[in-house]
């Protein structure tokens, strides 16, 4: 039963975590709800063919409760998909959706797009999804490492690591599967972890975090000819000694986890009319954030360029009070993300200093244990997955506690993915704008042979 409980906001524990500097201009904030839990799992089940498929599962190792765990989540139509990272042996499933509306406090999983799809092994289905987006086009992105057991002694490449699209408009749900080059990643070191989607008139990009131990990087994929490039930089996408150790609710645990978390600003015009935006993330064992424009990203030549190229692009804005997994904007410019070691949520309004804009909007140690990604719906609404993570990585998981929670604030905002471009942008050769531009101007040179 969950408690009806709201969850700790605010003033004073922003207050108390945060920089402050009365001349720093603050925007606005709306009044919001608070975060309320809406679904919690001691352990995660899902919806089984049958009884006795289930009991197979059990039997057979495939299916061990304790080794099943919520990482990723997007909202689309009514549904939100949630991803269940295949780190240990025993996960039946990788990728799933649940309902936005409650009917259960702790309802059962629905493989996605079926349970063939996600069958371990099989190279045309989902083997080890850490986490998706959900396009403006209806488009859902998945990130398939390919890769299990990332948590054992002996993790399995089994599949390429691929981009898989799936276009949700159709209901179909027919899987396209686009393995990333062996050049580009390394199948067996390669975590693909978090990923952002930016719809430009001209083409559709994806921007994608490897955080691998041995070549942590940025990943570009360009969907028009499915190129992907990797773009890297040592100082600001790999860990950093002074954050490894982790200490939440008197578990303490040391991690070196690179490039993790990152999010997409909204459009912006520069000084050509050109449209660019910026993107930031942040290594897990880390206390900065950092951005970079996508202009940059998506110049291949750093790609071949070597480690310092992308350095003096490279923005260090400051630093959190803790390290951060899951981070996501909104399409204002609102930047939502954790604080693993306050049992923090937390907001920092882009158009303002990192420095001195940071604010908490939930602390509870209970109720907030390790913070990962977050999604947000169609009625202003955004959620949270909450997971327990450090339970999973020392084999401390009880199934007779709550370990997973989706939070869920009503806020007004809605995702990056929708975000307006400012007025003033020149058109996109190719684009449906210079089409009717050269149509103009053809019709207007015929009216003048005729006159």
């Amino acid at each position: 039963m969950i408690a009806p409980l709201v969850l700790a906001a605010v003033a004073l524990a922003a207050a108390a975590s945060a920089q402050t500097d009365d001349a720093a201009p603050r925007a606005s904030v709306p009044r919001r709800e608070q975060f309320r839990v809406i679904y919690e799992w001691n352990v995660i089940d899902y919806e089984w063919a049958s009884a006795e498929d289930r009991e197979i599962y059990l039997n057979t190792s495939r299916y061990i409760p304790k080794n099943v765990l919520i990482s990723g989540i997007n909202f689309y139509g009514g549904n939100l998909f949630v991803t269940v990272p295949r780190m240990l042996e025993g996960v039946p499933a990788t990728l799933a959706t649940i309902p936005v509306q409650q009917s259960d406090t702790a309802p059962r999983l629905r493989p996605f797009p079926s349970w063939a799809a996600n069958a371990v092994g099989d190279c045309a289905a989902l083997q080890f999804v850490q986490n998706v987006e959900v396009d403006r086009n209806g488009t859902l992105w998945i990130l398939d490492n390919g890769r299990v057991g990332t948590l054992t002694q002996n993790p399995d490449a089994k599949c390429p690591p691929s981009i898989v699209l799936i276009d949700l408009t159709t209901g179909k749900n027919e899987m396209e599967r686009i393995p990333l080059p062996a050049d580009v990643i390394n199948p067996k070191t390669t975590y693909l972890n978090d990923l952002v989607v930016d719809n430009r008139h001209d083409d559709d990009y994806a921007y994608i975090t490897d955080n691998s131990a041995d070549d942590p990087g940025l990943i570009v994929f360009r969907r028009s000819d499915k190129k992907a490039w990797k773009i890297r930089d040592n100082s600001s996408m790999r860990s950093m000694p002074e954050a490894t150790t982790f200490r939440i609710n008197g578990t303490v645990l040391n991690l070196s986890v690179n490039i993790d978390g990152l999010a997409l600003g909204p459009p912006m015009l520069t000084t050509n009319a050109d449209i660019d935006r910026t993107l930031y993330y942040s290594p897990l064992a880390s206390y900065h954030l950092y951005a970079v424009n996508t202009s940059v990203l998506r110049n291949e030549s750093l790609a071949r360029a070597g480690q310092n190229a992308l350095r003096s692009y490279v923005r260090d804005l400051g630093t959190k009070a803790s390290q951060t997994d899951g981070m996501k904007m909104d399409a204002a410019g609102v930047l939502f993300y954790g604080l693993i070691g306050n049992s923090t949520i937390a907001e920092w309004n882009s158009t303002t200093d990192f420095r001195t804009g940071q604010r908490t909007i939930a602390r509870d140690p209970t109720y907030i244990q390790w913070v990962d990604r977050f999604t947000f719906d169609d009625r202003g609404n955004v959620y949270v997955v909450i997971n327990r993570l450090y339970k999973l990585i020392t084999n401390k998981v009880s199934l007779d506690e709550v370990n997973y929670r989706i939070l869920k604030s009503h806020t007004g905002s809605k995702s990056y993915v929708w975000a307006e471009e400012p007025a003033g942008a020149r058109p996109v050769p190719g684009s449906a704008v210079a089409h009717a531009a050269s149509w103009s101007l053809l019709l207007l040179a015929c009216a003048r042979v005729l006159a």
